[in-house]
Order: structure tokens, then sequence, then C-alpha cells
């Protein structure tokens, strides 16, 4: 499907380019927003469409309180219904929070004749752009998203505004356990300690590492390293590598690795095996942002 022009830092750009000139300004906590009114809180009902997982109570209990002292710090967007109703767009959390403390108005920028699709759209880049989303649920947004309206990594990317890398990194923990997405999900883990985690390949091996991070609290770094040698010195791995290179290589194929990790831009190494006219070629990569890199090259296709 063609792409539309990029959505920035959310729906802020695309509010302000399409929101009609002929809305009504009222008081409301916000100053300079956009045509923002005051609409009645139990109007509006929520958006079916609405992609984040439900709050807790704590979660709007703590908003409630917030709200209570400062009032709702940034608008709802909402749509107008034909029966002088409100579907919210975008706004969940805050509109379920104004309830709870008792608010019979919320600010709202109000919008006419929007598409299923836009609705659904714009609920679902809100959800990804929110600062307060767990890696999972973030995660969960993009894949969602991309789904949703048949996207390849590289126009979400476009559509977005932001880097393709880094989203294809967040869809790769989605593929891990499901005891490891619990642990990302409530802080045991990082998001830098799941990237590594997803890459590799032997599910047990993730679980093992991911319980040591959560109980011992060990730095991404360490954990990079753990992975990368499997538990052991950091060094062991190119100590192997060197060995089995002085004792087989020729200098040709010592050449023809130079020649092909300087195309590639990382370390080759090629391991003749002593069966004639067989071996192995490894490409090393020290981050998925690399290996997303090098997938593209070689396959002409998004990692």
């Amino acid at each position: 499907m063609p792409l539309k022009p990029r959505l920035g830092k959310g729906l802020n750009a695309l509010i302000a380019q399409q929101t009609p000139p002929s809305q009504t300004s009222v008081a409301s906590p916000i100053s300079g927003g956009p045509h923002v009114q005051n609409i009645p809180v139990d109007h509006i009902s929520p958006n079916p469409a609405q992609p984040r997982s439900p709050f807790t109570a704590d979660d709007i209990a703590e908003l409630a309180e917030s709200i209570k002292i400062h009032g709702v710090l940034e608008p709802v967007l909402a749509l107008r219904r034909d029966d002088g109703q409100y579907e919210l767009i975008a706004g969940h959390r805050r509109t379920s929070a104004a309830k709870a403390a008792g608010l019979k108005l919320i600010p709202a920028i109000v919008r006419d004749g929007i598409t299923p699709e836009q609705q659904t759209e714009w609920a679902l880049i809100e959800n990804i752009h929110r600062e307060d989303l767990n890696p999972i649920d973030k995660a969960m947004a993009y894949r969602t998203y991309i789904d949703r309206f048949h996207l390849t990594h590289q126009q979400a990317s476009q559509r977005l505004s932001q880097d393709r890398a880094s989203i294809s990194n967040y869809l790769r923990i989605l593929d891990l356990q499901s005891d490891i997405r619990d642990m990302i999900r409530t802080g045991k883990l990082s998001f830098g300690h799941a990237k590594i985690l997803a890459g590799l390949t032997d599910a047990s091996r993730q679980v093992e590492l991911a319980t040591m991070v959560a109980q011992t609290g060990i730095s991404v770094r360490e954990l990079e390293r753990l992975a990368a040698v499997g538990g052991g010195p950091a060094d062991q791995a190119d100590t192997v590598v060197h060995e089995h290179s002085r004792s087989l290589k020729s200098a040709h194929v010592i050449e023809l690795e130079q020649e092909l990790s300087r195309k590639l831009g990382t370390k080759l190494r090629i391991f003749p095996a002593r069966r004639k006219g067989s071996g192995k070629l490894v490409i090393q990569y020290y981050s998925l942002d690399e290996f997303d890199r090098l997938v593209e090259n070689l396959t002409g296709k998004p990692g």
C-alpha cells in the first residue's frame, strides 16, 4: 500500500494539520492547544479498537490523585458521533482517571468525519508513542500496527518516523518465552537485556541468562559477554578462532577473509575443513542493529 506522510512524534503534527478551524476553544488546563473544548466525561465511550492492555486499578488511582491536584494536563482525542455522544480515539487512561477523580468535564480535541481506519491507526500511533509503555506492550503495539496495515518494517519506520532497526528489535523480543516476557514487562529485565536474549537461538540458555539477570542485576554489557561465549572467558571464542586459523588457512584464504570483511564491514572468518572442498563461513556481528544491516546487505531485504 502507498506510504502516507510521516506522523512525527505521535499525533501532534496530524492533529495540527487536520483539526477544523470552526471548533470553539474553551477554558481548560491546556494553553495553546489546537481547538480544545471541554466535553462531558459520561458522554464518552471507549474506542472498540483500543490496542493497549487494560490498566491496573493502582495505575488509574495514581493518575486520578494527580488530576485532582493539577487537572488533566493533556487533552484526549475524541470522535463526535451522530447521536451527540463521543467515542475516544486516544486518551483512555486519562478518561478513566478523570471519572475516578469525579470530573464532569474533560478537555478534548473533537474530530468529525474520521474513517474507522483512521481511528484505528491514530489509536495505535498514540499507544506506540506513550512514554510509560513497558517494552513488551510497545512491541505488541508495533506488531498490531504492522499487521493491521500490512506494512514492512521499513514502511512502519517511515510512517512513524522511527528507526527501522529499533522497531525490528522490539518485535524480536515478542519471540521470547512467556516467563522472560513477564520479567521484561515487570522491569526485572531491561530492553537492552531483552535484545541480547532475543539474539540467542537456545531457549534454555535464554531462560538461564534471564534468570541470572533478574537475580543478580548484571549489566547489559556483562550479559552480552556471557551470551557471546556461553558463559566462559570473554576471549575464549577469539582464541579458538585464532588457533584454527593458524593451523589450516592458506595465504589465499586469509586474503579472501580480509577482502570480504572489508566489503561487509564486519569480521568474517573462513574455516576450511580437512575434507577437500568443504568448510564453513562465519560472519560475526556485535549487536542486533549490525545484524539487521548485514541481512539487508546480503539479501537486499530489511532484517
